[in-house]
């Protein structure tokens, strides 16, 4: 039995692993951009449901992961596969953050913007 490919999440999620592939990035913090967009005192779980974008190099595949339950860290990866409105929005907020990226700071961006050889 032949599955359902969801097109607009596989453009988001290719998208988004050609511009870390190019840059050279292994992850990217959304909740780091939007405390340094909204302030340090922000809470970034208003914002967006994830944490962060994290490539895995063993297989190639971008994952979100959500928050922790108590903690400001990044907490589990998020497993609903179906969820295409998810990778729309950090689509969004990663093109966002792609315009605005020369005012952010050098120390604040590289906690953002995570090298692969850091």
């Amino acid at each position: 039995m032949k599955q359902k490919i969801d097109y607009e999440k596989e453009q988001c999620r290719g998208t988004l692993k050609q511009i870390m592939k190019v840059r050279g990035l292994r992850t990217i913090s959304l909740a780091n951009y939007f405390r340094w967009l909204y302030g340090k005192n922000a809470d970034a779980r208003q914002f967006s449901k994830v944490h962060s974008l994290k490539l895995d190099l063993q297989d190639g595949y971008i994952n979100a992961y959500g928050y922790a339950s108590d903690t400001r860290s990044c907490g589990e990866k998020i497993s609903s596969d179906s969820e295409t409105s998810l990778y729309q929005s950090a689509m969004e907020v990663v093109n966002n953050l792609l315009n605005v990226e020369e005012k952010i700071p050098y120390k604040v961006k590289r906690n953002i913007l995570v090298k692969l050889s850091r």
